[in-house]
């Protein structure tokens, strides 16, 4: 019972380099770019933990040729421990033009998502008699919905989602279930913004946000600022909230290939614990197929 009064935490997969894989973030992405793209996501979280979080994402999406759409897909696995969660989903997008350099977009992705728990893996200090030792999986639609403003220079967005709240039930118990609040997926709610200062012909500067919030839990921001040098490499550091202070950098190479990797060095209690966490980007970028889009690196 400590643990449920005192306990934080997220229900959806957290990522270190948001700026680079910002359609997984918020749907509204889609087609926001003049090429189609893949990208790579790998995130093993509080090494030397034992069953800590780790993540892998793959995303493709890219806009439609001539109207003002994208769309695309990714698919996701986050394991933690006894629990475990698999998506697959496909994403719309739609734009439209506010003024010559700015645009709005509004944007969706429906999937599947499978969740699974592993009891045998939960050791208990007492016997619980409602928990069975049986492993649960449960299949359930889900889906989320994201805003995007963007132009040349800035981009802000807000997307929510686990729309659909689905229940999780691992107990029989007739007043955990009548409460009917522990055991629902709960919808998150994303702000993301940035700005990019061209500082002279070779540095450009991008300061960004990202802030996440849902219900009975403590809010989260995550405050990343990067140097680009010519376009081609970057360097940056990121703070998060009650968690931990990110060094990142990565590599463009002729604007087709990208790699990126981010080290999170831990500042909470759970540093005792672990030696901080490591995300690899990887990504590929396909030969222009219109013009107008937000250029981005």
């Amino acid at each position: 019972m400590c643990a449920v009064l005192l306990g934080y935490a997220q229900q959806t997969p957290q990522y270190t380099q948001y700026t680079f894989n910002d359609f997984v973030v918020n749907p509204a992405l889609t087609g926001t770019h003049d090429y189609y793209q893949i990208r790579s996501s790998n995130r093993f979280q509080w090494i030397g933990l034992k069953d800590a979080p780790i993540t892998n994402i793959l995303s493709v999406y890219g806009p439609h040729k001539s109207q003002p759409m994208g769309w695309g897909g990714y698919l996701y696995s986050d394991k933690t421990g006894p629990t475990s969660k698999i998506g697959l989903y496909l994403a719309y997008g739609y734009h439209i033009v506010i003024q010559k350099d700015l645009q709005l977009s509004f944007g969706l992705n429906a999937g599947l998502m499978q969740y699974k728990i592993d009891m045998n893996k939960i050791v208990f200090e007492q016997e619980e008699q409602d928990l069975k030792k049986n492993k649960y999986s449960y299949l359930k639609p889900d889906g989320a919905v994201g805003t995007y403003l963007y132009a040349t220079r800035y981009y802000v967005g807000l997307s929510v989602d686990q729309l659909f709240n689905n229940k999780i039930i691992v107990s029989r118990n007739d007043t955990a279930i009548a409460k009917n609040s522990y055991n629902r997926l709960k919808s998150h709610y994303t702000v993301i913004g940035g700005y990019k200062f061209n500082l002279n012909r070779d540095f450009d500067m991008e300061p960004s946000l990202l802030f996440r919030a849902t219900t009975k839990t403590m809010p989260q921001a995550e405050v990343t600022v990067k140097a680009i040098y010519q376009k081609i490499a970057w360097l940056g550091v990121s703070f998060r909230s009650s968690d931990a202070i990110t060094l990142l950098g990565g590599y463009n190479y002729k604007d087709q290939l990208f790699i990126g990797y981010s080290y999170d060095i831990t500042y909470s209690r759970i540093r005792l614990a672990s030696a901080g966490s490591h995300e690899i980007m990887i990504g590929a970028r396909f030969n222009k197929i219109r013009s107008g889009a937000r250029p981005k690196m």
